[in-house]
């Protein structure tokens, strides 16, 4: 009867968990699609119709499929979006418990959903919290000293950003398998995965660098060839018909060489050289988790510190040169991995200070 007793709470505890992770994903969907609009050149109708600008156009994935569901049932695009943006999150939540689970963070299973809800937190910090202006910093009106011309302003919402996050994650945890159990047969799905991420986003050319060195010394040189290298193909073959298809819809924006990237260096640098900007914006940089992750980078994995520095380093570095860092959504392919090696980091540095002195 105790068995029994226990089997049936643990059922229903399962249960109040994705109940939780349902409605922490529908609210988090209905605040954004509430506070954000769709880059004018990037509408929801275009996306779907496949006539919106480079390069967001050939990130397809996501508008794909919502051209496929609003053909099938009579659904507008808001609601269509709407509902993959819920897949999402939840998409996030179960791979954040399954990552938890997969690096040792926690070993009860109420601590490992209670984890893995924590990750919605930076997140929403990211894609969520307004733009804060805050130029000037100080103002003299009538002699009296106050705050300057401070505003909030609501970024745009592009619907491939949190799937990215999820395959990011996905991925990560694909390469640590593959790292454990270099089985041929297991490349199949890892491709698929793979292909599928790069349909949505073509940020994981910078998963590539991740697995090599996450994988380095780990291998048999040809099995570690041989995963680098299908990686490489598979980008390829998905990113040049993609460019190719799209070509004739140019970004007018475009500044960076003969690509249709974007070029926004310098208003980034004016952004970085102010002093109120740099106090605030360093709490919604990678949802906040650098801090925890520099502070105990020792306590750290080996594997989470390569995705880091595989991924996450130049995929800013990257994003610093072509994407405004006003938006933190172009960091979003980090955020999984700062949370989760910080999550690490305080269980690494909470069992050295448990662990009795030698």
């Amino acid at each position: 009867m105790a068995s029994i007793s226990h089997s049936s709470a643990n059922r229903f505890e399962r249960g109040v968990w994705w109940a939780a992770a349902l409605l922490v994903s529908l609210f988090c969907t209905a605040v954004q699609l509430s506070i954000t609009a769709p880059y004018r050149l990037t509408s929801f109708a275009r996306m779907t119709h496949f006539t919106a600008v480079e390069p967001f156009q050939h990130r397809v994935l996501i508008p794909a499929l919502a051209a496929a569901i609003e053909h099938l049932a009579p659904l507008g695009p808001h609601l269509v979006f709407g509902l993959l943006e819920v897949v999402a999150w939840m998409a996030l939540i179960m791979l954040a418990y399954r990552a938890v689970e997969r690096f040792g963070i926690a070993e009860t299973e109420a601590l490992k959903r209670l984890l893995a809800l924590s990750i919605v937190l930076p997140l929403a910090i990211v894609v969520l919290m307004p733009d804060l202006r805050v130029w000037p910093l100080i103002s003299l009106d009538g002699g009296t000293l106050d705050l300057g011309n401070w505003s909030a302003r609501t970024l745009f919402y592009y619907p491939y950003d949190l799937p990215a996050a999820a395959f990011t994650l996905a991925l990560l945890l694909a390469v640590a398998d593959w790292g454990d159990r270099p089985e041929w047969r297991r490349l199949g799905g890892f491709a698929i995965l793979f292909a599928l991420a790069t349909v949505n986003r073509e940020t994981t050319l910078f998963v590539i660098p991740m697995a090599a060195l996450m994988l380095a010394g780990r291998l048999p040189m040809t099995r570690f060839a041989a995963l680098l290298g299908l990686m490489l193909a598979l980008y390829a073959a998905v990113e040049w018909p993609l460019h190719w298809l799209f070509s004739n819809q140019p970004n007018p924006h475009a500044a960076l060489g003969d690509t249709q990237y974007e070029l926004h260096i310098t208003e980034n640098l004016r952004l970085l050289s102010h002093p109120a900007y740099l106090l605030t914006e360093p709490v919604r940089f990678v949802g906040g988790c650098w801090l925890v992750v520099v502070l105990w980078w020792r306590c750290i994995d080996r594997r989470l510190r390569a995705a880091i520095l595989g991924l996450a380093v130049p995929l800013i570095l990257v994003g610093i040169v072509v994407g405004r860092i006003a938006e933190h959504r172009i960091f979003i392919e980090a955020v999984p991995l700062f949370w989760l090696a910080g999550l690490q980091a305080i269980r690494g540095r909470l069992a050295a200070e448990a662990a009795p002195p030698q």
